[in-house]
């Protein structure tokens, strides 16, 4: 840990990747520590401003959302975003014949995989592409300059109308996979994997309170409660909000940074042709990433060259003792370095 004297508070830095991580899992002693507007555009009672049992509801369910198993059944949804967004380049490259700026294309790519790999088919095209478009104004709307008031036509009052609509869409997704999971659907997307889960779980609880007899295996690895539309539109909002800016970023240094050094860029694409026995059309999978070692340093060495969020800054909710030696007093600010943690992991 460093500490650094910031007017007349302490700044504690978990510069370390273990020391991170114990930043990051420790919701009971530190929140996260954000500008006053973003509990307006999350709401207050986003899971991420959640304390004890609350929070600990929506980690239950969340956690299974990300296992190796889970992440296979978003890659087609994935791949398939990548296929149009792709063939859109080349065109774009073949009608200009120049040099073009790609930043935003790039954040529109990204906020697609988002909403694919989060709602599925479940929001239409136009309104993913509505959010891409309008999403900017969130990030403007959380500068840390701006005054925390919603005023009419400032910049927080066009990040709220921007995050209500974020909102609303997530919400009309929830519903829809609610009546598809109900009727047999297979899960294709988180927000399937987690209604599945909810509706696991309500299933099993309803036939131990009837006295039915159930065998050991049906019973869910974790009991969650049901969430309400509103509920999960905030969750998978907080996804987009982690997922958008900083994947964006570390997408367009990658670019950059392949296209300065093609030899790179050349071992990459034959790296991938290899893995798919030269085959370019074979479909991505889990088994297939892991034999792109190459391609995977090269992602790793970009976040570590450009790392896309330097720090997450949390508050002490109360005392906590982060070492046998150390305890971070409440009200005090707990960072983590992400910086020198990816550096130390890689």
């Amino acid at each position: 840990m460093r500490y650094h004297l910031h007017t007349d508070r302490f700044v504690v830095i978990a510069s370390t990747t273990d020391m991170a991580r114990k930043v990051f899992n420790a919701p009971t002693f530190v929140k996260p520590c954000v500008v006053d507007v973003a509990y307006k555009l999350l709401r207050p009672t986003n899971w991420v401003f959640l304390d004890g049992k609350a929070h600990v509801d929506y980690r239950k369910g969340l956690n299974g959302l990300f296992t190796r198993q889970a992440l296979e059944l978003y890659l087609p949804g994935q791949e398939e975003v990548y296929n149009k967004y792709f063939a859109r380049y080349l065109d774009i490259s073949k009608r200009e014949g120049k040099p073009v700026p790609f930043m935003s294309e790039f954040r529109e790519l990204m906020c697609a995989v988002s909403c694919r790999t989060f709602v599925g088919h479940y929001m239409p095209p136009e309104a993913m592409k509505k959010i891409a478009d309008d999403y900017y104004m969130i990030t403007a709307a959380l500068e840390l300059v701006n005054f925390p008031l919603i005023l009419p036509f400032s910049k927080t009052w066009y990040g709220k109308k921007a995050a209500d609509m974020v909102l609303d869409e997530f919400a009309k997704c929830s519903a829809k996979s609610k009546v598809r999971m109900a009727a047999g659907g297979s899960v294709g997307c988180i927000l399937d994997g987690w209604v599945k889960h909810m509706i696991d779980s309500e299933a099993y609880r309803r036939k131990i309170a009837k006295g039915v007899d159930v065998d050991q295996a049906e019973k869910p690895d974790m009991l969650i409660r049901e969430f309400t539309d509103f509920e999960i539109a905030q969750t998978l909002f907080t996804f987009l909000f982690a997922s958008q800016d900083a994947t964006s970023s570390a997408c367009t240094w990658l670019f950059q940074l392949m296209a300065d050094r093609p030899e790179v860029l050349d071992r990459v694409r034959e790296e991938n042709l290899e893995a798919r026995d030269g085959d370019r059309d074979v479909p991505l999978s889990m088994d297939l990433m892991d034999k792109l070692k190459y391609t995977r340093a090269v992602v790793k060495e970009t976040l570590r060259y450009r790392p896309p969020v330097l720090m997450v800054p949390y508050i002490a909710k109360k005392a906590f003792p982060i070492t046998d030696s150390y305890t971070v007093p409440k009200g005090e600010s707990a960072v983590a370095d992400l910086v020198y943690s990816i550096w130390c992991k890689l």
